[in-house]
């Protein structure tokens, strides 16, 4: 493309793109790059004079933090040092969007440490920036596309429109995956000190390692996306042959119902999803081309388990038979009270299953504190 005179490489997301954009990175390079939040400007963390361009280009001065992407935990250790809480948030909140601070070790480059010595350090919940940053091999920068002061961009179009021809003459790639969701940039965690503090809220907020706070029906459905996402990354790479399960704690209209919904819609249920309360149960099948993941999944079952109270009643409805060996990872629940089901039945079931547990409970009139415990 050309603008202003000045010709920039674009070129759309694939498995090209993300070879050729690590190969401009490794040569000290910067690149426009989408996320699964906003557009980022990508380079590498420990190469001085692309930082330094990087900080021309955000008009940005040294010492204000930079943050950056990594493969995995093992990854981020060799750049920062983490505190319980530190890798508490880790093994439970990434990848997501989520940037944790941490106390660096100083082996990125003079620009991406903040003036205290902390560094910001991502795992986003995107397969195009984890191969990035896999085929690079370094951390890359994942501080969003625009001049400091500005709003965040999700399209290519909108960063670019109010850059001068110098700006535009700094950039040397630009990787185009269309219109982003407007997801809000990631939630930043300052997890430094024995107590964590929440440093920027997007659009999940954490209260500690394993606690989400909802604000709106909206919020809960994003909270469901989330742990769903994780889960079945999780149970995929483990295991594959377990179904996932989500048992939905907490008071009549706090949000249980939502999430499981948005779990349903997720997964590709065409039909509209109701309260089982006086059914008990209701199965819904997969239509492939409306889900939203990539899971090969037959099933969605959806339970209320408010009505029931007796070990008979469970066994009249053959409530275990439900998550039988044979339904594997094709299958995901939801089930709403899974507490009147009784320790018995709870072994069982985790033992069957790749268990999550979900307590929702209200904070004030508009806000939900989700509490979540992965197998």
């Amino acid at each position: 493309m050309i603008k202003y005179g000045v010709q920039i490489k674009r070129i759309t997301i694939g498995e090209n793109a993300i070879t050729e954009a690590a190969g401009v990175i490794e040569a000290g390079g910067l690149v426009v790059f989408p996320s699964d939040t906003v557009y980022i400007l990508a380079v590498d963390a420990t190469n001085k004079p692309a930082v330094d361009k990087l900080l021309e280009f955000k008009n940005r001065w040294t010492g204000k933090a930079i943050s950056v992407a990594v493969f995995g935990m093992r990854m981020a250790l060799d750049y920062v040092n983490l505190t319980d809480n530190g890798i508490n948030i880790y093994a439970n909140l990434l990848p997501g969007p989520f940037t944790v601070v941490s106390e660096g070790k100083h082996r990125v480059a003079k620009g991406i440490e903040a003036e205290n010595g902390s560094l910001g350090i991502r795992i986003p919940d995107n397969k195009w920036i984890m191969e990035l940053v896999r085929l690079v091999g370094k951390p890359v920068t994942a501080t969003s596309a625009n001049l400091s002061g500005r709003t965040a961009n999700y399209s290519v179009e909108s960063f670019l429109r109010p850059l001068s021809k110098k700006k535009l003459a700094m950039i040397d790639m630009i990787v185009d995956a269309g219109k982003l969701p407007r997801n809000k940039p990631s939630t930043v965690i300052d997890a430094t000190q024995p107590e964590i503090k929440i440093l920027r809220r997007g659009d999940l907020i954490t209260g500690n390692s394993r606690t989400l706070i909802s604000k709106s029906e909206r919020e809960t459905e994003k909270v469901a996306e989330y742990l769903l996402k994780k889960i079945m990354n999780y149970e995929l790479r483990i295991t594959n042959s377990k179904p996932v399960v989500f048992g939905l704690s907490g008071d009549l209209g706090c949000g249980k119902t939502v999430f499981s919904k948005a779990i349903g819609k997720m997964v590709g249920v065409k039909e509209k999803i109701n309260s089982p309360t006086f059914v008990i149960m209701n199965e819904y099948k997969i239509n492939y081309e409306l889900r939203i993941t990539n899971y090969e999944l037959r099933k969605f079952l959806h339970f209320d388990l408010y009505r029931l109270e007796d070990k008979y009643e469970f066994e009249e409805i053959k409530f275990l038979d439900q998550f039988g060996p044979s339904t594997g990872s094709e299958l995901v629940a939801c089930i709403e009270w899974p507490e009147n089901m009784g320790e018995e039945y709870y072994k069982k079931l985790k033992s069957k299953s790749a268990y999550v547990t979900v307590n929702f409970r209200y904070i004030d009139e508009k806000t939900r504190e989700i509490i979540f415990q992965l197998p």
